[in-house]
């Protein structure tokens, strides 16, 4: 079992039990009660538990089912997602300023980018700065505010405001559904602010989203199809669609 996977099931047996304790986490999943507190802190430095002495509680209910949905949602589709995100490591070029919006898509972006070249990073999301964090080649910038537990990410004017103020070489965006008609939809409408504020602030915007969500429309519109450079998706979208994005004149890599 990897590490995700691990997590989502801890999630899960706090959700169901109110409280966990690491020696039983260890023999539940046959791995070191080392491993265990790692997976604690992971959870808890991003909000999801709350650790105690020999184990972690559930604060709150609500919190930790946002976090289970989190969790599920960064699992959906993965080998998709991982080939869009190593794919788009070709437009990251060193000293470059880049935005990085929230999103799993842009979690296994995040993964890959190179520890080795200097590139100035901001982002909005959680999960992404803790994995950016350890980079010593990268400047991160991280906008706080308001944490979604849902997605992971801070929203607020406070981040609004930050990627307002700075110009980013490349934006890597998401979305959580794609149309032609209706442009790129999410539906948390705070995120939506902040995701206009990323694109007028960027010199390229590279929109990294999973084949599924292509036909899929959310609550509000943040961008039309033509604010986006380009798209970067994976191989099973279908010729069809393919073949009308690029008659828009947008466009498209498949991973």
């Amino acid at each position: 079992m990897i590490a995700e996977q691990r997590r989502q099931e801890i999630l899960r047996l706090i959700e169901e039990q109110g409280s966990i304790r690491i020696s039983n986490l260890g023999k539940h999943f046959d791995v070191t009660d080392m491993t265990i507190r790692r997976d604690i802190d992971y959870l808890s430095d991003l909000g999801m538990v709350k650790r105690v002495h020999g184990g972690a509680v559930s604060e709150n209910n609500g919190d930790i089912d946002l976090a289970t949905t989190f969790l599920k949602r960064n699992s959906e589709y993965k080998p998709e997602k991982e080939r869009i995100g190593i794919k788009a490591q070709d437009y990251v070029k060193e000293n470059q300023t880049i935005f990085i919006d929230g999103g799993s898509t842009n979690e296994l972006f995040a993964r890959h980018l190179d520890t080795k070249i200097k590139l100035r990073i901001v982002t909005h999301g959680l999960n992404i700065a803790w994995i950016l964090s350890g980079n010593d080649h990268h400047e991160l910038f991280v906008p706080g505010g308001s944490l979604n537990r849902l997605t992971m990410t801070f929203s607020g004017r406070e981040v609004e405001s930050m990627y307002e103020e700075l110009n980013a070489d490349v934006l890597f965006l998401s979305a959580s559904g794609l149309s032609l008609e209706k442009g790129l939809t999410d539906p948390e409408w705070l995120d939506t602010s902040i995701k206009k504020a990323m694109i007028r602030s960027s010199n390229k915007v590279i929109l990294l989203i999973d084949s599924h969500k292509f036909g899929l429309v959310s609550s509000r519109t943040f961008a039309t199809v033509q604010d986006v450079n380009l798209i970067i998706t994976d191989s099973n979208l279908n010729d069809e669609t393919l073949k009308n994005y690029e008659q828009s004149g947008i466009p498209m890599i498949l991973a």
